[in-house]
């Protein structure tokens, strides 16, 4: 798959250091804002891209790529795919997909009219260890409670404290906890649980209102399942998922699934733990493996099956958003 990059953020740096695990891709350009040209060029240096640019609408008319990867801040996300989309090319879009779930809709709309692929880059759904746990899930019985944790004190926090702006902790950026951290948790209880009968949110409140944390509680017909996120402390990442007749266990975050098991069978009858596969390639490569399996296939199922998890995790933060 031939790729064009749209921005120079931390989560592009991440993917274009990493690309050795990506034989899958070519990238054939990077385009970014002027004042970041100096960074772009010396990525495109290192890492062999052939073009630079800092004009959007040259990078969309020169061409010569299948899609375009998009990075930008949070609340750069639907104009910039909505531009892409309209100029015929294919979009990769990072987390959270947009702000709203309006604004998701209109954007696989115009996908559908343009008849091009558009698609969420959300790590977790497409691990190995995933596989597993929605292999081991039927074995558990039915579930009964869920605790689910991701948080990290940000790197930005204290500039944050210090009253230096960033997009990360500020409302009006689609920043905070919900959209950048719990995003990751919702994704991870969507393809095991399904969608939750109803959505609470409990954020902590910083300056202007932003949730430097918060708690999101999914109540399902027979359990709740408590989700915590934060960008202003640290703890302790992990997911359990308790059934009648076991458990599935994640220790470490919901994005990399690091460390996966099933316990079958009661602590007191001393239990069967099976251990899920260890990833073998960064996190994004797997991901992007089946992007570009998608586009060279041609593939609309498995393009509508992503389709409804990006749907149904938006539907939950509208409503999350909405509850706190």
């Amino acid at each position: 798959m031939k790729l064009a990059v749209l921005s120079t953020s931390r989560i592009v740096a991440e993917f274009l250091q990493n690309l050795g695990d990506m034989p899958e891709l070519e990238i054939r350009a990077l385009c970014c804002r002027p004042q970041s040209r100096p960074k772009a060029e010396q990525w495109a240096q290192q890492y062999g891209i052939p073009a630079v640019y800092t004009d959007e609408e040259e990078l969309l008319r020169a061409g010569g790529f299948d899609a375009v990867y998009i990075g930008t801040a949070n609340h750069l996300h639907y104009a910039a795919a909505k531009r892409v989309l309209s100029a015929g090319y294919s979009v990769i879009l990072e987390k959270p997909f947009t702000p709203t779930a309006a604004e998701t809709r209109e954007l696989f709309a115009l996908a559908d009219e343009k008849q091009v692929f558009l698609l969420e880059a959300i790590t977790t759904p497409y691990l190995p260890a995933y596989r597993f746990l929605q292999e081991e899930l039927p074995k558990i019985g039915p579930v009964r409670g869920v605790t689910a944790s991701f948080c990290a004190r940000s790197r930005r926090y204290d500039d944050y404290l210090q009253g230096i702006w960033n997009t990360t902790f500020d409302p009006a950026c689609a920043g905070g906890a919900l959209y950048d951290m719990n995003v990751y948790n919702l994704h991870y209880l969507w393809g095991l649980l399904g969608s939750p009968e109803h959505c609470t949110y409990y954020p902590t409140r910083g300056r202007d209102g932003i949730d430097t944390a918060g708690m999101a509680v999914l109540q399902y017909p027979e359990f709740a399942a408590a989700c915590l996120a934060s960008k202003d402390s640290d703890g302790e990442c992990g997911c359990v998922i308790q059934g009648t007749e076991g458990r599935l266990v994640l220790h470490g975050g919901t994005n990399a699934l690091e460390e996966v098991y099933s316990v079958i069978g009661s602590n007191r009858g001393g239990g069967i733990r099976t251990d899920a596969p260890r990833t073998e390639r960064h996190r994004m490569a797997y991901e992007f493996a089946e992007f570009a399996r998608i586009l060279a296939q041609k593939d609309r199922v498995a393009e509508a099956q992503a389709r409804r998890r990006t749907l149904a995790v938006m539907d939950m933060i509208d409503a999350l958003r909405a509850q706190g």
